[in-house]
């Protein structure tokens, strides 16, 4: 029994350290995503995406990749129009003063 209670703590042991590796491995991917967005000076759009003329769903501040895969898919969802805007980082700064 003595052995099968040190196996049991010894499988404890690892699946915590699995799940602490995967945590830190996934904030650090997530980090270094965010850093290199804002490092690096891509042009960013904004999407507009209509069905029979009203807006179901807008996304800003989505770069080329995001974009590009959102009109790929499209077409499976009975998307009829898309907007596209080039995102302006001056054009937030005005909003959110014309709120004060």
């Amino acid at each position: 029994m003595n052995k099968l209670a040190l196996f049991g703590q010894l499988s404890k042991t690892l699946g915590y350290l699995a799940f602490g590796l995967n945590n830190v491995l996934r904030f650090v991917g997530t980090a270094t995503s965010k850093v290199g967005n804002v490092v690096s000076n891509k042009q960013r759009y904004d999407i507009e995406v209509l069905v029979d003329g009203a807006t179901t769903i807008t996304h800003k501040n989505q770069t080329e990749v995001q974009l590009r895969n959102c009109l790929e898919g499209m077409d499976r969802f009975g998307v009829t129009e898309v907007i596209i805007k080039q995102h302006i980082k001056q054009q937030e700064k005005d909003n959110e003063s014309n709120k004060s």
